[in-house]
């Protein structure tokens, strides 16, 4: 009894652990769950109960009570294992349940976005239908015995389809691609027909429906003496050409352009105008300018204009140009062509008025006239001519040396090119541009010779080779035979060279003959009159000749320049010196009145100011062999013989007149 006594602490505390003597733990959460608890219950075995149980009773049910325990703490054990075993499974189902509705959701959301992809692709093809506006070359039908020879529909829509290429890259246009009513630009394919029902069948019927493409079909018939080749545009009319089976590659050939005519016809004069064929191309631009759309009769009056150039007026290209302008202002080409015009009869105010209206407009965001590249181009050319209208010829040079170097633009650019580098006074670039192939007018032979004499006149004139000047006059007596419109053009172009010429040749009177013939409100012609006037003596004359010119171009810097050169020549620095201030205010990068406000303060005996001007004049005519001449001259005079050495080898390199060769002989030997 007592060996049990002495288990009682150890079974007491046993009993006492929670999970196992007592509901607490796993199973006594569990049994508050059902019942409340032992606890509250009155379930609990009390210890002091138990010590007293076992302490007055005898061994057996001492070990039965002892049995009886352990059995309660195996099932205890069993009930907590089939708890934990249930809870895993619960866990299980759980993770199960959640993995089941994440990939519940997410193909959903796969399915969500498998339907915008296919709406997306469907808006897409939608889109890109109602935009298509192409040119589809169908198979053409053919005699199975040109099939059999290799000669199928598609070998013909293919052939077709090479000549189209061919004159569209044979097209160097500046106008934009969204300025046609017709437009298919580069988008020219042979679409062959598939059998069944597929996505490409839908997708053609779709752009038959929604789209602007221009389908072009047709068809070979062969009889016993001929073929004939018959295309279709868009269902109009045929037009048909017949020859012989060796004659279908020439039959195909006229069949396109025939093609290109009819669904590009602006496209079309560009391209005969470039190749040769002006008569055929203002043909085009005159049917353009009377017949056409809305959109192509600007395009075709600005065309026409040019055939004009040979053969009429002055006043008749330009009408035509007004009316281009009156149909379509914010046209940046129409209005260069004003500037041109107005270049043409030497009225640089206005010429340089619709240059910074063309630069305007090429600049608006919503202009879209212009193709990009022809926006380079034509800001090119617009540039070039805004500069050399105010004295700038150094950046108007070396801005149209990029536009002939790079692309032929339709006008005589190599020409205008020579005449900035003359006025720049770099003869050997001048002479080398004209040497050079001729860039010029596709359209007017006129127009590309009476420049190219009126830039060989100007380098005479800068070299003061009287004579040669005059002779380039004869030049144009076989162009006036040829082109009626000679005598109009070479007006203001040639006839102020070729007068002021004459008086230095000391043939006044066929000078005054000639300049009185001139338009009196010409710039180069009213500025010939003053210095024809001041040649003569007649000082007042020429001061009032001079006064109308700065009066009706009062922001161009030139005649300003000759009037100060008169006034050197009298002798009067001071009224040079203000002359000169004038001409650089509305001109500061002109180089010719800061050479000559140069010399007027070595007069003054202040050379040390004229070198500055002389330093300033570089800047923009480093070419100028006069500038050097006179710059070493007022550097000997303020006793600095090695720098001016230096400036006269450099002019002894450039080109001078004779007088000036005689100078600066004269300064070496000093």
């Amino acid at each position: 009894m007592a060996k049990w006594l002495r288990l009682l602490p150890a079974a007491t505390a046993y009993a006492s652990m929670p999970g196992l003597g007592e509901p607490g733990g796993c199973v006594a959460e569990e049994n508050e769950s059902q019942d409340g608890g032992a606890q509250a219950s009155g379930a609990g075995i009390d210890s002091a109960a138990v010590a007293l149980a076992l302490g007055g009773a005898s061994r057996e049910k001492a070990d039965a009570f002892l049995d009886d325990q352990r059995i309660l703490m195996a099932d205890q054990r069993g009930f907590i294992s089939d708890q934990r075993h249930h809870l895993h499974e619960q866990t299980k189902s759980l993770k199960i349940g959640i993995f089941n509705e994440r990939l519940s959701a997410s193909l959903k959301v796969l399915t969500a976005f498998a339907g915008l992809a296919v709406a997306g692709f469907i808006c897409v093809a939608v889109w890109n239908a109602a935009h298509a506006d192409g040119l589809v070359i169908d198979t053409f039908s053919v005699p199975p015995e040109l099939a059999q020879i290799g000669l199928t529909g598609e070998v013909v829509a293919s052939r077709m389809l090479d000549r189209l290429i061919d004159l569209q890259n044979g097209t160097v246009s500046v106008r934009a691609a969204q300025s046609f009513d017709n437009n298919w630009g580069n988008d020219i394919k042979v679409e062959i027909p598939e059998t069944g029902v597929s996505f490409g069948e839908a997708y053609r019927y779709l752009k038959g429906w929604l789209g602007h493409e221009t389908h072009l079909s047709g068809e070979v018939v062969r009889s016993e003496t001929k073929v004939t080749l018959t295309t279709r545009v868009s269902g109009e009319s045929g037009a048909s050409f017949s020859g012989t089976e060796a004659d279908l590659g020439g039959l195909v050939e006229m069949a396109a352009e025939n093609v290109y005519g009819r669904t590009q016809p602006y496209r079309y004069a560009v391209y005969l105008g470039s190749h040769g064929r002006p008569d055929e191309a203002f043909e085009v631009y005159r049917n353009l300018a009377k017949a056409g759309s809305r959109k192509d009769r600007p395009w075709g009056y600005m065309g026409w204009s040019h055939e004009t150039y040979d053969s009429e007026t002055t006043d008749v290209a330009k009408r035509m140009i007004e009316t281009a302008f009156g149909l379509e202002p914010d046209n940046a080409v129409v209005v260069g062509e004003l500037a041109i015009d107005e270049v043409d009869r030497s009225h640089p105010e206005n010429a340089l008025r619709f240059c910074m209206q063309t630069l305007s407009i090429l600049g608006h965001p919503d202009q879209q006239l212009i193709s990009p590249s022809g926006v380079v181009i034509v800001r090119e050319e617009n540039e070039a001519r805004a500069a050399g209208l105010t004295g700038d010829f150094q950046k108007a040079a070396q801005t149209l040396e990029d536009v002939v170097a790079n692309r032929a633009t339709g006008q005589p650019t190599s020409p205008f090119l020579a005449l900035f580098q003359t006025h720049e006074h770099d003869l050997a670039a001048a002479r080398a541009t004209l040497e050079e192939p001729a860039q010029g007018n596709v359209f007017s032979p006129l127009f590309n010779a009476i420049w190219g004499i009126a830039a060989q006149m100007s380098i005479d004139n800068e070299a003061q080779d009287w004579s040669g000047v005059i002779a380039r006059r004869r030049d144009l007596l076989p162009l006036s035979q040829k082109y009626p419109g000679t005598h109009f053009r070479s007006l203001a172009l040639t006839v102020p060279l070729t007068a002021y010429a004459e008086a230095r040749l000391g043939k006044i009177a066929d000078a005054e003959k000639h300049i009185t013939a001139t338009p009196a409100d010409c710039y180069d012609c009213l500025k010939t009159r003053a210095r024809i006037a001041e040649l003569e003596g007649q000082h007042a004359r020429a001061d009032w000749w001079f006064g109308r010119a700065v009066k009706n171009n009062p922001t161009i810097p030139l005649a300003y320049t000759d009037w100060g050169q008169a006034f050197l020549a009298r002798g009067d620095p001071a009224g040079a010196i203000a002359k000169f201030k004038l001409a650089s205010q509305k001109g500061p990068h002109f180089a010719d009145p800061l050479e000559g406000w140069g010399e007027a303060l070595m007069l003054q005996n202040r050379s040390d100011l004229a070198r500055a001007k002389f330093a300033d004049a570089e800047k923009y005519a480093p070419n100028w062999g006069r500038l050097h001449l006179k710059w070493g001259e007022a550097l000997v005079y303020a006793g600095k013989k090695d720098e001016a050495q230096k400036q006269f080898a450099q002019a002894a390199t450039l080109d001078l007149t004779p007088r000036e060769k005689s100078e600066l002989l004269r300064m070496n030997h000093a």
